[in-house]
Parts: C-alpha cells; sequence; structure tokens
C-alpha cells in the first residue's frame, strides 16, 4: 500500500498484520507508521488519524525538539572528531571533515531548529561516526582483548540505539558505533564489559569480579555511564 504524505504529519505508511486486533499509530522519522489487522480497516484508520491529528502533532513536536542534536553555540564532541555547524547561503547542507573538525554548512533561510535539517545533520553524523568507529573499535577491542588474555569469535559495528554493546552465546561481540560519543576510559569499560560476556553470559558475582580484575573501578565507571543516554539518537 503506497504511503500518503500529509503537510502537516509527514508521510504517512500503512501496514498490515494478520496478528494486529486493533489500529495503532506510531510516530517514525518521517510521518506515522499505521498498523492495522487488514485493508478493510484503511478508512477507519484515516477517521482516527484526524481525530488525533492536534495530539499528535503535539507529540511530533516534543519528539523533534528533544532530537536536536547540535546546534550553533553546542558543538557534538565525539572521539575522533568535533562536530560543528555554521549557517550559510548554500541551498543544501554541506559536510566536511578537516584536521578532526567536522564542519556542517547549513542553509540559513531554512534554520538550524528545522526538523528535516537535523535530520539531514544527524544522517551526515551518523556516516562519519560509523566511518570513525569501523577504524578505532575493532583494534581498541583486540588490544584489550589481548590485555586481559581473554576472546571473542567476531565483532561487528552496528548503529544499536537500545545498549552501548552486546556478546552473544557463542562470543560474538556487537559494539554500538554511538561508543565514540563517549569518553574513551567508558568506551573501553564497554569493551571489557562485553569481553567478560565470553566467559560469563549473565551479570553474577562471577562476571563482575571479572570485570574488577581488569577494571578495578568498574563500579565507578559504571555508574557514570548511566549518565549518557542514547536516546537522543533513537
Amino acid at each position: 500500500m503506497l504511503p500518503l504524505h500529509d503537510p502537516e504529519l509527514g508521510s504517512i505508511h500503512f501496514k498490515t498484520h494478520f496478528r494486529s486486533t486493533h489500529i495503532t499509530i506510531r510516530l517514525v522519522n518521517d510521518g506515522l507508521r499505521i498498523t492495522m489487522p487488514s485493508t478493510d480497516f484503511y478508512n477507519e484508520a484515516l477517521s482516527l488519524i484526524e481525530k488525533n491529528r492536534s495530539q499528535i502533532l503535539t507529540k511530533q513536536k516534543k519528539r523533534d525538539n528533544g532530537h536536536q542534536i547540535i546546534d550553533e553555540g553546542h558543538p557534538l564532541k565525539t572521539l575522533t572528531f568535533t562536530a560543528h555547524v555554521v549557517a550559510s547561503d548554500q541551498p543544501k547542507i554541506f559536510f566536511k571533515l578537516a584536521d578532526n573538525v567536522l564542519t556542517i554548512e547549513y542553509p540559513r533561510q531554512r534554520g538550524i531548529q528545522s526538523p528535516a535539517v537535523q535530520k539531514v545533520i544527524r544522517e551526515g553524523i551518523v556516516y562519519f561516526l560509523r566511518k570513525a568507529a569501523k577504524q578505532v573499535l575493532p583494534e581498541k577491542t583486540f588490544q584489550l582483548a589481548m590485555q586481559s588474555g581473554l576472546k571473542y569469535r567476531s565483532l561487528k559495528i552496528q548503529s544499536s540505539t537500545t545498549r552501548w554493546g552486546s556478546c552473544s552465546s557463542v562470543n560474538n561481540i556487537n559494539l554500538s558505533l554511538y561508543l565514540l560519543l563517549l569518553p574513551s576510559h567508558l568506551i573501553d569499560y564497554v569493551i571489557v564489559h562485553e569481553l567478560c560476556h565470553t566467559i560469563e553470559h549473565n551479570h553474577s558475582e562471577r562476571f563482575w569480579t571479572h570485570v574488577e580484575r581488569i577494571l578495578p573501578d568498574c563500579k565507578a565507571l559504571r555508574n557514570e555511564l548511566k549518565h549518557f543516554s542514547l536516546s537522543a539518537w533513537a
């Protein structure tokens, strides 16, 4: 089913699912996603959207404001570069990475707070984060594994916004590219945490004993990590 475009709400995507018992409306980056039991509920879904239009717009505005990740007065610092934005007369958004500085020029007439501008900026920053993560995190993981005497099967860099890292039952480690938003010592903590899961696939006392053996201040690091969130990137 083709999506609809609403000038206020954005693109409205429709999806049917045999397990659905009612119509659900979900906010997505470019608009809404509607899930319904079958196409017979299409008109009812449109009516539901209209009935809740003001509430949906309020939620979208709140989400977009909360998802602003950078502005001219607040550069974004990562492990390998600092991103900052500059207004320009160019019609499009332009990215340039040089000397560990990512300069982002955006059209002055559109405004930095525009959700569309923030979306492109976000995608651009993620692109450079991913490239840097693929260069930095494998080497960090290898070095920490060598120092700690732990072994892992494979390493993948993913775009997870729900967890910093994970370790599978067969010792495949996954690390979020957003780790580069953390200070270096917290990146090491996350990697060591996942490496210790290669011998203890739980959070038992034995697991934390292994972590503390490598990082004696792991409790302080664990508490410090709680002050960082991935919610703005979700």
